[in-house]
């Protein structure tokens, strides 16, 4: 069985036409025409973080490049995030007296991910992070606002930008070195070569309407995020999650995925899509996200007891959130943990920015008070709280937390007034998981071998995150994965 199918993706096409295939949208390979509309060096699909991060090294080379867009506008899910780039060893971690290296960036990273994710991938993805982070501090001369401790780290590596800033300034690069974007221009199948047995361009749908075949002489890059916006593809990899509101970029819905499964590529980590937690509710950007929970704060139910352990991922956090009766939850916490939230996460101003006031939920001078606001039993959470606090001195908290976030911090005790009662609920910010790739972004079919000519990076890959994510990796993840497609593809 395995020889057919290789045989069928790589042989016997010469007796198939393009318009046999063009036509539909048919799981089959579609064969290059006998010559393309254009060629470049490099044609990459989708101009987000990864997509213009590859575009700006190969340019940096004399590469004559392309960046296909079906949106009207760059940027991607990289221009509307947190902007938290997490990278180990930074000479701004350095000036903080922040100890950290590559090594314990990668067991965080294989600890959150619950040790699903792959070993090598890991390893590429953290050495390329400071690589690329150093590349863009040289060129852009930005500096991070602050560096933040958040979901799964051990120290504080979450070096956090203005995302739309950073995303633009790597536009503006690769558009001031040559680089040629076609907007509103979506890419609808890639192309087979059967004699040279690759992908050698892509099949795409102009504003107009018209088709155009484009070809590529080092292959092609798949930059093209995640489906955080496709129903279909949630309902399929992760029913839990399809009803999630989702903030990421207009375009993810799963296109470069599906393009490159016609030529049997295989996905990872499809069953962790997961959502973020800490969203106030009926969000509408990523600024309407408070981390008040790593900073001490205890999330309840309805029924206002615990039902997770605080210092774990965002992520395991949101599913474990959206599973409650109603999918109801609130964040609990007191003066001095709001406190402590401040400095450590800007967004954190617009929730607790001052002692006794937030727009977004409960304040009272008891934790009675304040969970009769919240319509809580107020009886039940202040035993809640209650037995919480008594295992606060020794860690012993019987949930696990005994830590404010990832391996960092001591848990605080809620008990110094005005308490503040916040409800959240999880939103999809990423899928993070997608295409099967080696340590060189080589595209893996179902078989475990390289589709020839095939390269992804960014959002759309799979295998980095296992069951669960550490902040700043997704962000992060986008640039120095471009990097790396980039080195790999102008080796061909």
């Amino acid at each position: 069985m395995q020889k057919s199918r290789r045989n069928f993706l790589k042989a016997g096409l010469a007796s198939m036409s393009v318009a046999t295939f063009s036509s539909g949208s048919m799981a089959a390979p579609v064969e290059a025409p006998q010559k393309f509309d254009e060629t470049y060096d490099m044609v990459i699909l989708g101009a987000g973080g990864a997509g213009l991060s590859a575009a700006c090294h190969a340019l940096d080379k004399g590469l004559k490049v392309l960046v296909v867009e079906k949106m009207s506008f760059p940027g991607g899910s990289s221009a509307i995030s947190g902007g938290q780039w997490a990278v180990a060893g930074s000479k701004f971690q350095q000036e903080k007296g922040i100890k950290d290296d590559h090594a314990l960036f990668i067991k965080d990273m294989m600890q959150v991910g619950h040790g699903v994710c792959k070993p090598e991938l890991v390893d590429a993805f953290v050495k390329a992070s400071s690589i690329e982070f150093d590349w863009f501090i040289k060129n852009s001369g930005m500096k991070p606002i602050t560096i933040m401790v958040n979901s799964g780290m051990s120290v504080p590596r979450s070096h956090r930008f203005d995302s739309s800033k950073v995303t633009m300034f790597y536009h503006d690069y690769a558009v001031k070195h040559g680089a040629k974007i076609y907007f509103d221009t979506k890419a609808e199948h890639l192309l087979w070569n059967n004699a040279k047995k690759e992908i050698v361009g892509v099949q795409v749908k102009r504003e107009n309407g018209k088709k155009a075949f484009i070809g590529s002489k080092k292959g092609i890059l798949i930059a093209t995020g995640g489906f955080a916006r496709n129903k279909e593809l949630l309902a399929k990899y992760s029913p839990k999650s399809q009803n999630a509101v989702a903030i990421s970029g207009a375009g993810t819905t799963g296109d470069g995925m599906l393009m490159a499964q016609e030529y049997g590529a295989d996905v990872l980590d499809v069953a962790y899509v997961k959502p973020t937690y800490g969203f106030t509710l009926n969000p509408k950007h990523v600024a309407d996200k408070s981390s008040v929970f790593y900073a001490g704060a205890i999330i309840v139910n309805r029924d206002a007891k615990r039902f997770i352990r605080e210092n774990d991922s965002y992520k395991t956090i949101g599913e474990a959130a959206l599973s409650q009766k109603n999918g109801e939850s609130f964040m609990v916490f007191d003066e001095t943990i709001r406190i402590e939230a401040l400095p450590k996460d800007p967004r954190e101003k617009r929730f607790i920015g001052e002692k006794g006031k937030t727009d977004f939920g409960f304040v009272g001078n008891t934790i009675e008070d304040v969970a009769k606001k919240a319509g809580l039993d107020p009886k039940v959470l202040a035993q809640t709280v209650a037995e919480y606090n008594k295992h606060v001195p020794d860690a012993s908290d019987p949930m696990g937390r005994n830590t404010l976030a990832g391996n960092f911090g001591k848990p605080i005790a809620i008990q110094k007034p005005p308490f503040v009662i916040i409800p959240a609920t999880a939103c999809l910010l990423s899928t993070y998981c997608g295409l099967r790739v080696d340590p060189q972004l080589r595209v893996i079919d179902v078989f475990g071998k390289p589709i020839n000519g095939l390269f992804a990076a960014g959002e759309v890959c799979g295998g980095f995150h296992g069951e669960s994510s550490m902040s700043g990796t997704g962000f992060g993840k986008a640039f120095s994965l471009g990097r790396l497609a980039f080195e790999s593809m102008s080796k061909r």
